[in-house]
């Protein structure tokens, strides 16, 4: 008895170890590089920039070139690679852009069905970092080295801006 007892109990420690592994490796295409952690912290004017954009774009594109994230309240993003937390190993060309809708109005309506549902009408579209961070993915002056250890980058943008991007 004392002897299934104990092959019980290791029968169970092993499903509970097999069945912790990362749920999030075990969706991933079996194609897709491994990833790496990224820490990218966003400043302006040294204060910290949240609700931006960061877009990463490998260098020598590859199926999977593109990572991006929104930074916190902190400045701070961990880039995602479609949907998945991390980044492929590579040099890449960092964008940052920060938008936003100024002067719009929300309008309550109902449709024949009864159905409520809110419109956004009116309002200009306003972006509030330099042009050079994000309008030519080509040319930005940001760049991160992810390696096997992952990585750590800082990027200060300077002045906030208030560009007119057009009318809603």
């Amino acid at each position: 008895m004392r002897t299934i007892t104990l092959l019980f109990t290791f029968a169970v420690a092993l499903l509970f170890l097999t069945g912790c592994g990362d749920k999030e490796d075990a969706r991933r295409p079996k194609d897709m590089p491994k990833l790496y952690a990224v820490t990218i912290t966003v400043t302006q004017e040294g204060k910290p920039l949240e609700g931006a954009d960061v877009t990463l774009i490998a260098k020598t594109p590859a199926t999977y070139g593109v990572s991006s994230g929104e930074t916190n309240a902190s400045g701070e993003v961990k880039p995602r690679t479609y949907g998945f937390v991390g980044v492929p190993a590579g040099e890449y060309l960092v964008t940052v852009n920060k938008a936003g809708l100024e002067g719009a109005q929300e309008r309550t309506e109902t449709n024949e069905d009864g159905e409520t549902f809110t419109n956004i009408v009116g309002g200009q579209n306003f972006s509030y970092v330099d042009d050079k961070y994000w309008r030519d993915r080509s040319n930005t002056p940001l760049g991160i080295v992810v390696t096997e250890k992952g990585a750590r980058e800082s990027f200060e943008l300077g002045a906030p801006v208030r560009v007119l991007l057009g009318n809603n």
